[in-house]
């Protein structure tokens, strides 16, 4: 059964932090796809022809890319993008569940004549719409600044099937913390879990780019799965978004088992 109850009350908690995330990733988008026609210049193509081939590789930057609003936004602009939000899906989920605990809710919340699966489906619901909600305005910035900059090159076919992908990835870091949340008590941790879960799928993803000998840790990292070069080439990986996918019902699925059998109490 949907707690219709509680999902509003989490959306009510965290709709400040919503609309602070929100503001952040439209001024991001605003300022870095605003520079695209500045990105032409010769002298910035040559200058970046100068850069070591595995800091490039690392970064995701090419010439091409400078070219072509659509690579420049999907494959450098949204890669940030996507820590940003991943940071915040980490934070956000596993808040949701660790809060209880930390605020000293818990006994009350989980004595009442509602079953932990419940609660925890109004949560994950909470989690889902507010994602859903950013992610949407994401595109919505993103359509409004591309017009502007380059309305005779931005595709919107094209950015939606990168925003699916950041969508899904976000839902993957979801998943991966509704699974730890279980175990973490304070929402100090769950800030702890996504900064550095955040930044560390980032970096896994930029060092598997620098080198062959290091290509196998991209299986490590959600970055790889959405694929977001890929996407803003016009050849979005279906099978990653469904790896992201999967990643986030088996996370919840285990999120659900933890939150039924952790102990407030003692």
């Amino acid at each position: 059964m949907f707690r219709q109850n509680v999902f509003r009350q989490e959306l009510r908690l965290n709709r400040r932090s919503l609309i602070v995330w929100g503001i952040v990733t439209v001024i991001v988008i605003g300022v870095y796809l605003g520079f695209f026609p500045y990105m032409k210049d010769p002298d910035l193509i040559k200058a970046l022809d100068a850069y070591p081939e595995a800091i490039k590789s690392a970064l995701s930057l090419n010439a091409a890319m400078f070219g072509d609003v659509n690579r420049y936004h999907g494959g450098l602009v949204m890669l940030y993008v996507l820590l940003m939000l991943t940071i915040y899906s980490f934070m956000l989920a596993g808040g949701l569940v660790a809060r209880d605990s930390d605020l000293g809710t818990a006994e009350f919340l989980y004595t009442k004549p509602v079953t932990r699966s419940q609660l925890m489906t109004a949560k994950v619901s909470a989690f889902l719409c507010v994602m859903l909600v950013l992610w949407t305005l994401t595109l919505a910035a993103s359509t409004v600044v591309g017009l502007m900059v380059a309305p005779g090159e931005y595709d919107i076919g094209v950015q939606l099937w990168i925003h699916v992908a950041g969508l899904l990835a976000s839902l993957a870091a979801g998943g991966i913390a509704f699974a730890a949340a279980p175990f973490i008590n304070r929402m100090q941790g769950t800030t702890s879990l996504g900064i550095g879960l955040g930044l560390g799928f980032f970096m896994i993803d930029a060092v598997s780019k620098m080198t062959k000998k290091l290509d196998a840790l991209k299986y490590l990292g959600i970055h790889h799965y959405a694929s977001l070069g890929d996407a803003a080439a016009g050849k979005p990986w279906v099978g990653g978004m469904l790896a992201l996918l999967a990643i986030f019902a088996v996370g919840t699925a285990l999120g659900y088992v933890g939150l039924n059998r952790k102990e407030f109490t003692g």
